[in-house]
């Protein structure tokens, strides 16, 4: 494997971008570019054109700044010429390619309800593909890690008959040269497993550093204060789930002698309940995925029913419906948990929190938007399982975990991929 290193581009000062509230993403994304038009599979079967990949297995081990050569091999399995061929390229947003091939059409889709940013691609490749040849571009496509790289993905389909390229054009007018498909002479390994679909993910040696916040408020009895919890990524990577959950889980412990009147969206009972109501409330991220510099406010509307000094409800990461265990990529441990603190006898704000003022009337009532209201709340100073309880399963908060992105993957072909490390 040849290494050199690419200079990474210097991270510039952001402004913490607010998680929008829509639903958990249900279904894949689809094309920004032009749309594959439905039915073409079908179709080429029809007509005899069956294209397939060789599948291949993960890439592991780059880091932001690296460019990868990420090569592929197409089979017409079927018993007729492919025509009018084109290549789907959809990548993550943590990627960006590293040439413009000329025939080919370049979009950076910005994030949508459904998902994140990608970066999508369009190649029109004006060749005959014949019945039983393997066929690999002339270069592999060669990608950039970029700096919020961590769990990545480069999607690769190909079609034969499409009509229409974007704006009925023929070339996409890039500045490299042409795109092209060759034959390749060595004889396909036997058991080679195809796919109409080449799905490769990179997992970057990166981290991002998810962050919970508490707040404290003050009040006396019978007024009803807003406790504010803040989910943040403050990066340097962004960071996908490898299923369509949540990327973040915590738990918010509701502290003694209050009562939940207002529970934020996203916020769910949790835990031990009974006469008094729920005593933790679960929450989440909205998206699979979690940007760099993101961050997202959960609000819990609390009736103080008896005033205890330092009434204080823990906050904490969860494990999430995952398959990289708890937040593997966060090495840094210490803003992993926070608190909410009512009536604290400091009378100030403390670490990781803000002294907030109770809102509200004296009749304690406050309308419920955004959740379930209860009609109770216990003392609770967090769940049980919080993600410093799972240290033990997945490892030291010292160590960042990789590789997990394999599970995604369908069956490894052995297909070789150069990582090239070049210094500025």
């Amino acid at each position: 494997m040849r290494a050199t290193s690419k200079a990474s581009t210097a991270s510039k000062a952001r402004t913490p971008r607010r998680l929008t509230a829509v639903a958990v993403v249900t279904v894949a994304v689809g094309w920004s570019l032009t749309a594959a038009p439905s039915g073409t599979a079908a179709e080429q079967a029809a007509s005899g054109v069956e294209l397939v990949f060789e599948q291949s297995g993960p890439v592991d081990g780059v880091r932001p700044g690296d460019s990868v050569d990420v090569p592929f091999a197409v089979k017409n399995k079927g018993d007729a010429p492919a025509t009018r061929v084109v290549l789907y390229l959809r990548g993550s947003q943590g990627l960006a390619y590293d040439k413009k091939y000329s025939n080919c059409v370049y979009e950076d889709a910005p994030a949508q309800d459904e998902g994140p940013a990608q970066v999508n691609a369009e190649c029109d490749i004006e060749q005959t593909l014949e019945p039983g040849v393997v066929y690999e571009p002339a270069e592999p496509i060669g990608l950039d890690v970029l700096d919020r790289a961590l769990y990545e993905r480069l999607n690769v389909n190909i079609l034969s008959g499409v009509g229409t390229f974007p704006e009925e054009t023929q070339h996409g007018g890039g500045a490299d040269p042409v795109l092209r498909l060759v034959a390749r002479t060595a004889p396909e390994a036997p058991g080679t497993v195809h796919g109409g679909e080449l799905a490769t993910d990179i997992t970057a040696e990166n981290t991002a550093d998810f962050a919970l916040t508490g707040s404290k408020v003050k009040g006396g009895a019978g007024r009803t204060v807003d406790a504010k919890v803040t989910f943040a990524n403050k990066g340097p990577a962004w960071a996908r789930n490898d299923v369509y959950r949540p990327i973040g889980v915590f738990d918010v412990g509701i502290p003694k002698g209050t009562t939940v009147t207002k529970v934020p969206e996203f916020c769910e009972p949790s835990g031990v309940t009974g006469t008094a109501g729920a005593a933790t409330y679960r929450c989440t991220t909205p998206y699979n995925y979690a940007d760099e510099d993101s961050e997202r406010a959960y609000v819990f509307g609390l009736r103080i029913d008896k005033v205890v000094a330092n009434a204080t409800g823990t906050v904490a990461f969860v494990k999430g419906d995952h398959h990289w265990g708890t937040l593997p990529f966060d090495r840094n441990r210490t803003n992993n948990t926070a608190e909410i603190v009512v009536n604290a006898s400091d009378g100030g704000a403390g670490a990781g929190g803000a002294s907030d003022g109770a809102t509200g009337g004296t009749d304690g009532g406050s309308g419920s938007s955004g959740g379930t209201s209860t009609t109770g709340g216990t003392g609770s100073t967090g769940g049980a399982g919080t993600q410093l309880d799972e240290l033990a399963e997945t490892g030291s908060a010292d160590t960042l975990l990789l590789g997990g992105a394999a599970a995604a993957l369908l069956a490894a072909g052995g297909v070789a991929v150069v990582v090239r490390r070049r210094t500025s």
